[in-house]
Order: structure tokens, then C-alpha cells, then sequence
């Protein structure tokens, strides 16, 4: 389930929040302590139950607790009962002290219920409980067969009490959550990991350990027969033990028949482990510990990306902060293209002052932070210019000043440094040579900074042209041209032209007979592996090349294989347009005068 809004009260800087639309990606911008990570803390607190005196709001009325409330979007449909007025999953969690000093949590669930006091929460109760409201009802629930389940029971309440009307009720969570997580698998809380700008990045540390945990216990749960055995002879060891004491024991209570035991293995807190690292042009291992920060925090990053990509996890969301902290610009852009790629079924949450995080997302999921007499306010604008001037007001974003260079005649903006070197190769395979008055610059059409850049060559009368790789979501072309629409209309009233390729993604262009050659003679493409305009060829080669020849071959940007294919081949890879291919057509308007 992907999280839709986010209401909060009470927490840390946020006196009240409601209902914070929420995407993919959401950056959350603004000077510092202005409070950006304070939603990203709050998610921790709804999902891990992290909550402490400090998360409570210093201007809190006695009486008031600390509320987070998140709406989800299901995936599938999902009955109405289960659902506020809305159609969302709505769950909401408070949290105050008690007098003892311990945290009091409530866990509810908010849902368009049935406008009775007879029948009411049907998510929420018992099996027993809707048979009974089936017979009140006079519903013949059975009729149904060898299909009866709780779901098409409460279908049927549903269907027979739509003239009592609806009205948004709050119930109790926890059975909630199980009864409908039997009835829709889908319907799962997602996992939510927080990476933490001051985490203790010491490998031997708990925080740093436990988000490796995972691993570990999974290879012990596979091991399942021999952690059992284990187990097994542990309790029979005792159960030895025990037995002769017993018979000592039974001198002075004769009534004593056993003495009983049970073990308790927590193989979880079994494993610890240390990190070293090999270089292929080094002789020594190198310990992690003796790593900057910024190599331990690409660690991390990688480690969130190896969960979202296993397939037997939940959806994921990813909290992080500052992820452009020790990281170099083109680290930078790296790590954001791995974020963009897992966004497609995952969550992120970035705090950020870097105008490539800040680019990566849709204008509507930038979020504006400012503080106000020690409270935070968070700032979703609807107007595309407004929420433009304000984030390049507030991360100071400065256009690139090669553009101010005349020896440059025309700037072509792609959408990552890995574009550009697609482009230099295309140009230098089917043109022959790259111009040098040609400006190829690394931020697409959606990213902020482009913005800036656009404004200075309308300002100093600079052609540029925009052109458009990645669609992930497309089907075909025709899908494609219609996801980016707005984003040619963007680019047209800037003055500018916009081009899209008409496959899904530069992957699409590679050459398979590239491939083989790269991979050698011994070792044959398998068949299955095919090269199609709109398939997900990362996946193709993860699947059919790795998964046979595991050779570190790289499925995304392998500039080896564009650097390998020959102009015949490069020619071979586009979609023939009328008496061109698309990638010669747009290498024509690029040269053009």
C-alpha cells in the first residue's frame, strides 16, 4: 500500500498538519531547522514505534495527545466498509505518557460505517459476530457455497444496509488488520526504514547491525531443519538434566511428577558480523571502518535498494536524510537514478538541500518548509511558478554557466549524466564526430534546475533542445508522447523543443549481437533473452544474462555495449520514423542551424 496523505498533531515542530498529499518521491526543502525531517521522524514513529519526550510538541494543550494519522492507497479494490469516505485505508496511531512515564499508544482505523449502532465495524470484529449480523439481517449467507468467506459476508451486510445510510466511524485497528489481511493479501502495513542523517555509521553498532538483520535471519529461517535439530537436542539435553534432578528433588516432595522445560532459542541476536572491502587493483582488503562516511552511507543506500528489489518483501518506503551529504555530484545523480528506478514499486521520503533530490520529483511532491514562531509549516503549492521561484529561492539553485558561453550555439538537456554519454557515443557512431558547439546538459525536463537553465537561454537567446528518454509506465509510443504532454508544453512556452524516444529507455537501443560479442563466443545469449521498444531490458538481462553467466555484466548505462555496436547496428537499434530512424532524426535537429 502506498501511503496517500499524512495528517499529524502534536509532533516535534508540527502543532497541526492535515492531510499532506503525498507520491513517489517527496522532497522536502527549506533553510535549516525549519523542520523537514520531522515528517520523515513522524513516519518512524507510526511504523517502528520510535516515540520519546522529545517527539512531543512544546506548545501541546493539557488534555491533547501526540496523533499521526496516514490514508493508504490499496492496490486492488478493496470492500467499502473497509474504507473512509474517501477510498482510503485510513490509520491513525496517538501516543501520549502515562504517569509512570510509559508510552500509551492507541491504534485505530477510520472507515465509512454502516449508520447503526447494530452493525457496525465489520472489519473489525469476530467471525461469530457477522454470522450474527447476517441473521439479524435475515441474510442467507450460505447461498454462497464452498465460496462463503468473511468478505462475501460483509458484501452482503454492505448491499442490505444501504438505507441505513454511512457514516465515518473509528474502531480499533488491530483486528482490522488481520481480518482483512486474510481476506486481501495485499492489504499489508509497508515496511519503513529510516535513514538517519546522524545515524552512528560504526559498523559494530546497533543501529548500523540491525538494518542488516534481515539477512541473517532469513539464512537461519532457510536452515529451518537445521536450527530445529538444534533446538531438538537442546531440549533433550535439558529434559536429561532435568530428569536426574527430579529424582533428587521427589526425596523431599514425593508429590513432584517432572519437572518441565522450555527453551528458548533467539537466533535473531545470533549473528554479528564486520565488513572489509577488496578493490580489483588492490592487494589488501580495506575494513569499512577505515571508509569516509559518505562510502559506509552508499552502503546504506544500497542495502535499501537490494530490499526494495527482493521480491518476497512487502512494498517498502524509504525515509533518508540529506542523502546528498558526503556524496559527490556525480554520486549524487547515481544514487538518485537508483532512487527514480525503485520508486517505481516503493515510497522515499528525502530531506534536502540539493537541487538534483529536489528535481527528481513531480512539483506537486515538493514540499516547502519553513518555520514560523517555532512551529513548522509545510507547503504543497498547486501553482507550477510558485513552488518554482520559491525552491530556487530557497536551495539558492544558479543556472550552468557554460550556457553563457558563445562558443556554444545550441544546449541540449537530457536527463542524466548517463544521457549525455549515450548521446556523445550516438553522435560520434552514426554522425561521425560530436560538434563542439553542441552543449549537452545533464537535467531533464522535470528536474528544477532545468527550469533555471531554461529561463537564462530564453534571457540571452540561446536555442535549446529537450529530449526525452525514460518512461517506465509507457506501453508503447503513443502512451509515451501522452505521459509527457505537459512536459512538451512546458518546454514549448520556455521557447525551447522536446524530443522523445521511442522506446522505453536508452537500455532499449542495445544490440544483441553487441552483447554476445562482449560476452565472447562460449557463451551463448539463451534464447529467452529478447531485446522489444517497451520491455524492461534491465530485467531482461538480470534474468536470462546474469542469472547464466553472473560476470558482473552491467544491465543499466553499460556504455560497453553502446561503445561496441557499430553505426549499422546503432541504426538498426531506432525506430524508423518515414525515411529515418527517431535517434537520426534527433541528431539532425540537434545539428541543425
Amino acid at each position: 500500500m502506498r501511503i496517500y496523505d499524512i495528517t499529524i498533531k502534536n509532533f516535534r515542530g508540527i502543532a497541526e498538519l492535515s492531510k499532506l498529499k503525498v507520491g513517489e518521491i517527496n522532497s522536502f526543502v527549506g533553510k535549516n531547522d525549519s523542520g523537514k525531517s520531522n515528517i520523515l521522524k513522524a513516519l518512524n514513529t507510526f511504523f517502528n514505534d520510535k516515540f520519546d519526550n522529545n517527539d512531543i510538541f512544546k506548545g501541546i494543550n493539557d488534555g491533547e495527545k501526540t496523533e499521526i494519522s496516514l490514508r493508504f492507497t490499496p492496490s486492488e479494490e478493496v470492500n467499502s466498509l473497509a474504507l473512509d469516505a474517501d477510498g482510503k485505508i485510513h490509520l491513525k496511531k496517538t501516543f501520549e505518557f502515562s504517569s509512570a512515564g510509559r508510552v500509551v499508544k492507541t491504534f485505530n482505523y477510520i472507515c465509512n460505517d454502516i449508520n447503526s449502532d447494530k452493525y457496525s465495524n465489520c472489519w473489525g470484529i469476530k467471525e461469530s459476530d457477522i454470522n450474527s449480523y447476517c441473521t439479524a439481517l435475515e441474510i442467507d449467507y450460505s447461498r454462497s457455497g464452498r465460496g462463503v468467506t468473511n468478505a462475501s459476508k460483509i458484501t452482503l451486510i454492505d448491499e442490505n444496509t444501504i438505507a441505513l445510510g454511512r457514516i465515518q466511524k473509528e474502531h480499533e485497528a488491530t483486528e482490522f488488520l488481520k481480518n482483512i489481511k486474510k481476506q486481501y493479501s495485499f492489504v499489508e502495513l509497508p515496511e519503513y526504514s529510516l535513514f538517519d542523517a546522524e545515524q552512528d555509521l560504526n559498523i559494530s553498532s546497533t543501529s548500523f547491525q540491525s538494518q542488516f538483520k534481515p539477512i541473517a535471519t532469513e539464512s537461519l529461517n532457510r536452515n529451518f531443519a537445521l536450527t530445529d535439530q538444534i533446538e531438538t537436542n537442546v531440549q533433550t539435553d535439558l529434559e536429561t538434566e532435568f530428569a536426574a534432578i527430579t529424582t533428587l528433588m521427589q526425596k523431599n516432595v514425593p508429590e513432584l511428577e517432572k519437572i518441565k522445560t522450555s527453551p528458548s532459542c533467539n537466533w535473531g541476536n545470533l549473528v554479528k558480523f564486520d565488513l572489509s572491502l577488496k578493490f580489483r587493483n588492490d592487494n589488501y582488503d580495506i575494513p569499512i571502518s577505515n571508509k569516509g562516511t559518505g562510502f559506509k552511507r552508499l552502503l546504506m543506500v544500497a542495502y535499501f535498494e537490494y530490499l526494495a528489489q527482493k521480491t518476497t518483501k512487502q512494498y517498502q518506503i524509504f525515509g533518508i536524510e540529506e542523502p546528498e551529504t558526503f556524496l559527490h555530484p556525480e554520486l549524487q545523480q547515481d544514487l538518485l537514478d537508483s532512487i527514480v528506478e525503485l520508486s517505481d514499486n516503493s515510497q522515499f521520503f528525502l530531506t534536502t538541500h540539493s537541487p538534483v533530490f529536489a528535481g527528481s520529483t513531480k512539483d506537486s511532491n515538493i514540499i516547502v518548509v519553513k518555520k514560523e514562531n517555532e512551529v513548522s509549516t509545510y507547503y504543497n503549492y498547486e501553482n507550477e511558478d510558485e513552488i518554482l521561484n520559491v525552491v530556487i529561492q530557497e536551495l539558492g539553485i544558479k543556472p550552468n554557466y557554460n550556457l553563457l558561453n558563445d562558443n556554444y550555439r545550441k544546449a541540449i538537456f537530457v536527463e542524466g549524466s548517463g544521457d549525455v554519454n549515450f548521446w556523445q557515443i550516438a553522435f560520434e557512431k552514426i554522425n561521425g564526430v560530436l560538434p563542439d558547439d553542441i552543449l549537452f546538459v545533464p537535467c531533464g525536463g522535470d528536474q528544477i534546475d532545468f527550469f533555471v537553465n531554461a529561463h537564462l537561454c530564453r534571457k540571452i537567446n540561446r536555442k535549446f533542445i529537450v529530449v526525452v528518454d525514460s518512461d517506465k509506465g509507457a506501453i508503447d509510443y503513443n502512451n509515451k508522447l501522452a505521459n509527457k504532454a505537459q512536459l512538451i508544453e512546458n518546454v514549448e512556452n520556455l521557447g525551447g523543443k522536446a524530443f522523445i524516444l521511442h522506446k522505453r529507455e536508452i537500455e532499449n537501443y542495445y544490440s544483441k549481437e553487441a552483447i554476445q560479442r562482449l560476452l565472447g563466443a562460449n557463451f551463448p545469449l539463451p534464447v529467452e533473452f529478447q531485446i522489444e521498444d517497451f520491455k524492461d531490458i534491465k530485467e531482461e538481462i538480470k534474468t536470462h544474462i546474469l542469472a547464466v553467466y553472473p560476470n558482473n555484466f552491467k544491465a543499466k548505462n553499460n556504455f560497453d555495449i553502446f561503445k561496441e555496436m557499430t553505426k549499422d547496428e546503432w541504426l538498426a537499434s531506432g525506430v524508423t520514423v518515414g525515411d529515418s530512424t527517431d535517434l537520426e532524426i534527433i541528431i539532425n535537429k540537434i545539428l541543425e542551424k
